[in-house]
């Protein structure tokens, strides 16, 4: 969720409630108002009863009670009764809700009860109304508000997202230095000066190990080429047998440490992102020719290759997929059997080798990490499916390993 829409939803909330309160505590307010304006009203005209009775003025609208005569009603004086009661009204054969004052009175020795009424019915649709027009005004106060403080919002923030998506294009690769909009809130502009200085320091310490790789690299490779190579001119010579088994013991690992150099370099370019040229390859014409150059060492063993290729493209760097075909082949030979066979389907978005071949000795779900090796062999390095990993990672891709039935099942699940 953006933090636009986070702080929306939560002014939104807050003033969901601030509305509610308000509008319950309205409706009291206007009631408490109306119920006492209404006991006004009618202790006023409570008063003009009195007054008349006093004054033996004639009652023609005005109805009371004489109660003189009633012994079992004694009343103090001056009592006043105050309350909301239903009365029938037969014009309407209805009950409608009224304010009733009930009043007992002594005038002259006499005791009189009054009882005045003012309907509550029209009142009610007056708050009713007030209520209802409140509620629009305030209804449509709020839905401004929010609507202005989110393009107001939008606006604070437009420097930091056109900044984000500057971030987003970022690539060491491009030694590009980072243009970001300045901005008038300090808190924004710090955070700019705080990413500026540190790309700055990521591109340095990229290059400086960029440089060091290679020239680590240059420098290795050079030494062990003469090495081999004089191990190579020994080996022609008359030697022993035993010097023949320890000068051929150097020159394996000799060997073995320049695959490594090699694919640890290999593995750091990837990771960097140095193969970032991206191109419509055909998979099946691909995979055709990595198992011709594979030829011999499917010969040696006896091995059957079964395929189901489709004839569809994918969109990936040429030399990252050529290094993951040349390793799942490599990989489905060395981890054979003689007389076994090698499948590989091609379809849809699945890209899968099986091989025959014992059962694992180790926790499958380690054999991506680098180092980790099922076989045997002194040649292997222990990089070939790290580098199948890495490579599917930088793609996007999701691979997949299984031993089932007897058969190395590799899957690649691709994004065409």
């Amino acid at each position: 969720m953006k933090l636009i829409q986070k702080t929306s939803r939560a002014y939104l909330f807050l003033s969901g409630i601030a509305f509610l309160i308000s509008v319950v505590m309205l409706y009291l307010v206007l009631t408490h108002a109306i119920s006492n304006w209404l006991d006004e009203k009618l202790l006023y005209s409570k008063k003009e009863v009195v007054g008349k009775l006093k004054f033996k003025y004639p009652l023609t609208t005005l109805k009371y009670e004489d109660l003189g005569k009633i012994k079992k009603l004694n009343y103090p004086k001056d009592t006043i009764i105050i309350k909301d009661t239903a009365v029938y009204i037969p014009s309407a054969k209805e009950f409608d809700i009224f304010r009733q004052l009930t009043a007992y009175e002594t005038i002259r020795d006499r005791q009189y009860k009054i009882i005045t009424r003012n309907s509550l019915v029209n009142n009610q649709d007056f708050v009713s109304a007030i209520i209802l027009y409140i509620i629009l005004i305030i209804s449509l106060l709020l839905t401004g508000l929010w609507i202005l403080n989110t393009q107001i919002a939008k606006n604070i923030w437009n420097p930091f997202y056109t900044n984000l998506n500057v971030l987003k294009k970022f690539s060491l690769q491009n030694q590009n230095s980072v243009e970001l909009i300045s901005s008038e809130i300090e808190e924004f502009e710090e955070l700019n000066n705080s990413i500026l200085s540190l790309t700055d320091r990521i591109q340095s310490d990229f290059n400086n190990l960029k440089e060091f790789t290679e020239n680590a690299s240059h420098e290795m490779q050079t030494p062990l080429a003469i090495m081999q190579s004089k191990i190579e001119l020994l080996l022609q010579t008359n030697l022993t047998e035993n010097q023949t088994t320890e000068l051929h013991a150097i020159y394996q690992a000799g060997n073995r440490l320049s695959k490594l150099n090699k694919a640890l370099i290999l593995l750091a370019k990837v990771e960097n992102k140095q193969f970032n040229l991206k191109e419509k390859i055909n998979l099946k014409e691909l995979i055709e020719t990595r198992l011709e150059i594979y030829e011999d060492f499917i010969l040696s063993k006896n091995l059957s290759i079964h395929k189901n290729l489709s004839n569809t493209s994918i969109n990936s760097n040429d030399t990252l997929i050529k290094i993951l075909i040349s390793n799942l082949i490599s990989n489905a030979i060395k981890h054979n059997i003689n007389n076994g066979t090698i499948n590989i389907t091609f379809k849809d978005d699945k890209l899968i080798f099986s091989n025959t071949g014992n059962i694992p000795k180790q926790n499958t779900e380690d054999l991506f990490n680098r180092f980790k090796k099922d076989s045997t062999n002194k040649n292997s390095i222990g990089l070939g499916l790290a580098i199948v990993k890495k490579i599917c990672t930088v793609n996007d891709w999701k691979v997949n390993y299984v031993y089932t039935n007897q058969l190395h099942i590799l899957t690649i699940f691709l994004k065409l």
